[in-house]
């Protein structure tokens, strides 16, 4: 009975399920990132530390995945204020992140004509 279980199990483990195959990646952590790790993993409920670090690598690719690109134009001020204000003729509501990433300018530059343009009552917020 012993034998006809280990064969068993053998055979079981060489079929291939469409189970992911896995590599080994040793790494080295600090001390005080292993305790965190330690501290999610029983606070989640995770199994061990394995698996607390497979779910943040999956995470961490699934959000890095999902981030574009955007290769800033070198635009002196004027011309993009021009262009800011044409982009907002065009749209009903702008928020500051989306100029800069359809315009593709630099966040701070975006905000802080904006600021301008509201100082000069050219945009409003809107609540």
């Amino acid at each position: 009975m012993v034998e006809e279980s280990i064969s068993f199990i053998q055979s079981y483990a060489n079929k291939d399920f469409g189970v992911m195959k896995r590599a080994t990646i040793p790494i080295s952590l600090p001390i005080e990132e292993v305790k965190k790790i330690d501290d999610m993993r029983a606070k989640l409920g995770y199994r061990s530390r394995n698996e607390v670090i497979r779910e943040s690598i999956r995470r961490f690719i699934e959000e890095v995945g999902e981030m574009r690109i955007i290769k800033l134009r070198d635009v002196p001020r004027e011309k993009a204020k021009r262009e800011i204000l044409d982009y907002l003729r065009k749209k009903e509501i702008a928020y500051p992140s989306d100029i800069a990433d359809e315009l593709r300018l630099d966040y701070r530059l975006v905000a802080d004509i904006i600021r301008e343009l509201w100082e000069e009552k050219k945009v409003e917020d809107v609540k």
